[in-house]
């Protein structure tokens, strides 16, 4: 079975588990979500922080890691039962491991905050041809840079990519070994500040194409359908939390990714959170989620494309989502 196959079969279990929500049973341990410094997760903290997950009755238990790719090992190696990641480490953990990711809810799509960053003589994408670029394997910087290359006329043959984790980067921007990286805040702002690099190109400029989401293995999803849904209800009184209180959230969620309250405010202008009340829209069958798995398999999986990848849409149900407003 192919792995395209695999994730969405998975993911009909999914919609399967929210339709028995009833039948659950109420396991004793809680539910472990990996998760890296980005703002886009951050409304996780403060369902912790706040109370929400418990008083939604579900344990919940948020385990820090420095990079996305560190979130999709421990996934991979069963040390989670979910993660918070971008679409890319979904589909990698799908193909790649035994364990079949599905998407509980869509955290945030992208729209600026994602960027590659240059030397200020490098004014436009086309000029980094030759150049070498700082990303971190294995994530979404790959299919950010792969993006943005194509609309300078350029490939990835045509730059020498530089691996580093995000925590890196910045010690290869100032001692010389980069040309340009692709980040995200924190890493981003703090390289900005350095006034070494200028932002090239952002998220921005592809807009819809980069999204979050919370994704949790086929198993847990249809054991624990029931602490699942409560999990996405604390997701949305989270997002709504920052925006009736955006500074008292700020300040929570600046203590756990390391980001001053007005550092959190600007970022906040280029990621847009998805709201309980949105996430139906978001997983319609011509919705953004589906949009963004069909184009990120095709660009950075050219030679494995079938007929999943052209089907996708018809496994998203609006109705899959009805019970996390105690719908049954």
């Amino acid at each position: 079975m192919s792995g395209a196959r695999r994730y969405y079969l998975a993911f009909i279990g999914l919609v399967a588990a929210f339709a028995l929500t009833a039948c659950s049973e109420a396991p004793s341990q809680p539910l472990r979500v990996g998760i890296n410094p980005w703002p886009g997760y951050a409304p996780l903290f403060l369902a912790a922080e706040k109370g929400f997950f418990a008083e939604e009755g579900v344990d919940v238990e948020l385990i820090e890691l420095s990079s996305l790719a560190d979130v999709r090992r421990a996934f991979e190696r069963g040390q989670t039962d979910g993660m918070a990641s971008s679409l890319v480490e979904v589909l990698d953990a799908d193909r790649n491991s035994d364990r079949a990711p599905v998407i509980a809810l869509m955290a945030d799509y992208s729209n600026g905050a994602d960027v590659i960053l240059a030397k200020k003589e490098l004014t436009n994408v086309a000029a980094l041809k030759g150049q070498r670029i700082g990303l971190e394997p294995s994530s979404l910087n790959r299919f950010i840079l792969a993006r943005a290359l194509a609309q300078g006329g350029l490939s990835m043959d045509d730059v020498e990519i530089v691996s580093l984790p995000q925590v890196g980067l910045r010690e290869a921007v100032e001692a010389g070994a980069v040309d340009a990286v692709v980040t995200y805040p924190p890493i981003s702002t703090d390289i900005a500040r350095t006034g070494l690099f200028s932002q090239m190109f952002s998220s921005a400029d592809i807009p819809g194409e980069v999204s979050d989401v919370v994704s949790f293995d086929r198993e847990t999803a249809s054991r624990r359908s029931a602490d699942l849904n409560a999990f996405v209800r604390a997701w949305g009184r989270a997002v709504e939390s920052i925006r009736s209180n955006p500074e008292e959230s700020y300040a929570l969620i600046g203590r756990h990714i390391g980001m001053a309250t007005d550092d959190l405010e600007s970022a906040y202008q280029g990621i847009e959170l998805i709201t309980l009340e949105q996430q139906t829209a978001f997983l319609r069958t011509d919705g953004p989620l589906a949009d963004g798995i069909q184009t990120l398999s095709a660009i950075l999986w050219p030679e494995g494309e079938d007929e999943d990848s052209h089907s996708v849409g018809r496994f998203f149900r609006e109705s899959a989502h009805a019970s996390w407003s105690g719908v049954e």
